[in-house]
């Protein structure tokens, strides 16, 4: 599905972080107007209205003008207000079908993630549930037995005999050995096993109700593709149908109210005297509602007949697999499970794929339901279109073409910027195969273009046309016409995904005008590089290492260094740590005062008591308390040496 959708396209339905103060502004007009709307949808819009350089708005950065601003906020609500306007219903259809029309392998994760959210409460309660009795281990198997019917789809958990035929499935897989081992198992183990039983209990029963044995509750997956597939190919082709007869009336209406100016190089519009031009503009972007719807139609076809293909190629499988267990079980009286077993899993993941392209088929339905009710809520405009056909006759495309049939694209015998191709199969063609000239004159007139006639290549792009006059006045100067397809689709948004001219429409950002129009085309070459043996000199690195285990050893020798402590010693690993330090304050003098000096020394017994060496310290006013000091010169004077010992 994937490859229908354009990938620039995707991006459009995220918010653009330079618009994010305006789309709040639009978010609050929006709600004070009581206009309903879808974030995505805003988005899509202000991304693509952005585009149109008369707003000022970059896609980068965002212009400070304040009147700007206001001009496209009001723009915007203006777009999301008219909600049953054609315009509009398109740009609803490209969200959510851009949205929604994703990759088939997206559709079946999101099926099992789904599955697996509804039953992950039963298989945790068996992967985690410690067992010690019989009684548990019963009740294990019995949600054993419901996870198995749930997860592989083999009927109804409610009903009796399902429950019954799954436990005989599941009694001829496991003794009450096994049951024993599985249960004391750990988690991780536990699970792998729980999903190989799954597969194996599924295909027997699978096995006993293709073999003709009781499979109460199964349902033939197989027939029921076959019809969903049947039913879903019967509405696309009604729905394309009732899209063809209204593009039928609304090309038809269009087509009889133009005429070809050549000399003028011009389409004139003739209108009746009941039609206004707003009401012609109306119809054409209503036929632009229905080529879309009859685009994503179309493509919903091609992946049905893709998702056939496929499901042919898994009942021819089916099949084959089915046989082969038959044989080999047919003159058995136990089945060997070193190589039945394998085989009955086969068989369930092919049971698999059948549930997987059912909910494919589920999912094509609601997109076209969908696309469905979008269409139906616009506007009907079926009188007014009957009005402006007139006593004109409803052609379809191949009736309007086959007048053209013998008709073909001719250039100057110089040509200026064109080329003219006969038509290939698979040949890319721009704008959706419509006439170049019509879109552009016409502003956004959808009218089918003829490879009988030619194709006209210019700057490796190939356009088609409806009649072969218009080819040489776009061979003189195709970026006037560039030009104007680009002025179209920045007032008719609707055109830019339809027609996929976004990366066209942005290019053409800075040329507001058609003197500075100028398309940029992308240019390719082949061309062959050569490099150098060693370009670069080299640097072997001493402690690479290659091996991953290594390092983990390393790091557990460094963990555990962690946890050792070292003293006294300086080791080759402590030298990595970091020094640390500790700042300190050197220690102050302090002293203290005291009111009055006391002493105990008395003057007559100092006297007496020898004072050699000593220094007496008066001090500087009068006090009871000498205070002696001994200086360091005088201690080496003293009648002591050094160690200790008298001297003479």
């Amino acid at each position: 599905m994937s490859a229908f959708v354009a990938a620039p396209n995707l991006h459009l339905l995220e918010p653009n972080v330079a618009l994010m103060p305006l789309l709040q502004d639009i978010f609050r007009n929006c709600e004070r107007r009581n206009i309903r709307y879808d974030r995505p949808l805003v988005h899509f819009v202000t991304n693509l209205l952005s585009l149109d350089p008369r707003f000022e708005l970059f896609m980068e950065t965002v212009s400070v003008e304040r009147r700007n601003h206001d001009d496209f906020v009001e723009a915007c609500c203006a777009l999301l207000a008219e909600d049953r306007a054609p315009g509009l219903i398109t740009i609803k259809m490209q969200v959510y079908f851009l949205g929604n029309f994703f990759d088939k392998d997206e559709i079946i994760e999101k099926h099992a993630r789904n599955l697996q959210a509804k039953t992950f409460a039963l298989t945790k309660e068996i992967i985690d549930h410690d067992v010690i009795t019989k009684d548990e281990q019963d009740e294990i198997f019995n949600k054993v037995i419901l996870d198995i019917v749930m997860n592989m789809g083999l009927g109804n958990p409610e009903c009796k005999d399902v429950i019954a035929e799954t436990m005989r499935a599941l009694n001829s897989v496991m003794s009450r050995s096994d049951k024993a081992k599985f249960v004391t198992l750990d988690r991780k183990d536990r699970l792998m096993a729980l999903k190989d039983i799954r597969e194996i209990v599924a295909g027997i029963r699978i096995f006993n109700k293709h073999s003709g044995n009781t499979a109460n509750g199964m349902a033939d997956l197989p027939k029921i593709l076959d019809q969903s597939h049947e039913s879903t190919k019967s509405i696309l082709q009604i729905t394309l149908c009732e899209i063809m007869d209204k593009v039928n009336l609304l090309t038809s209406a269009l087509n009889a109210a133009i005429a070809y100016d050549l000399r003028n190089r011009a389409i004139i519009t003739l209108l009746p005297e009941n039609i206004t031009p707003e009401d012609f503009e109306t119809i054409k972007d209503l036929l632009i509602m229905y080529r879309q719807h009859e685009v994503y139609t179309r493509k919903l076809i091609d992946e049905l007949a893709t998702i056939k293909t496929n499901i042919d190629g898994c009942k021819q499988e089916y099949e084959a697999k089915l046989l082969r267990i038959h044989e080999a079980v047919q003159f058995r009286t136990a089945i060997p499970t070193d190589r039945v077993f394998p085989k009955f899993s086969e068989l369930t993941r092919v049971w698999l794929q059948f549930q997987n392209f059912i909910f494919l088929l589920s999912e094509m339905n609601q997109i076209n339901n969908m696309l469905m009710n979008l269409t139906e809520r616009c506007v009907s405009f079926d009188d007014l279109a009957y009005r402006l056909l007139g006593e004109s006759q409803i052609q379809t495309d191949v009736d309007r073409l086959n007048k053209m049939k013998n008709k073909r694209l001719a250039l100057p015998d110089s040509p200026n910027h064109c080329e003219v191709v006969p038509y290939e199969e698979n040949m890319p063609i721009q704008l959706l195969k419509f006439c170049l000239w019509h879109v552009a004159e016409g502003r956004g007139l959808l009218m089918p273009g003829s490879v009988e006639m030619g194709v006209c290549r210019v700057h490796k792009e190939n356009y088609l046309f409806n009649i072969p006059e218009p080819v040489e006045f776009f061979d003189e100067d195709p970026h006037k016409y560039f030009y104007k397809i680009v002025e179209t689709a920045r007032r008719k948004i609707h055109l830019i995904s339809l027609l996929n001219l976004y990366s066209k429409v942005r290019a053409a950002y800075n040329a507001p005008r058609i003197e500075g129009f100028q398309l940029k085309i992308t240019t390719t070459c082949e061309q062959e590089v050569q490099t150098d043996l060693h370009p670069i000199p080299s640097c072997m690195d001493r402690e690479y290492r290659w091996n991953v285990w290594d390092y983990r050893r390393e790091a557990i020798r460094l963990a555990n260094l962690r946890n050792k402590r070292t003293t006294s010693v300086q080791t080759l690993e402590s030298c990595r740590a970091i020094p640390k330090a500790t700042q300190i304050y050197t220690r102050k003098v302090q002293s203290t005062q005291t009111r009055i000096s006391r002493g105990t020394e008395t003057e007559q017994r100092s006297r007496s008591t020898g004072t050699a060496g000593m220094k007496v310290l008066e001090p500087s006013t009068p006090s009871p308390l000498k205070v002696y000091a001994l200086t360091l010169a005088q201690a080496n004077h003293s009648a002591f040496g050094r160690n200790g010992e008298r001297s003479n």
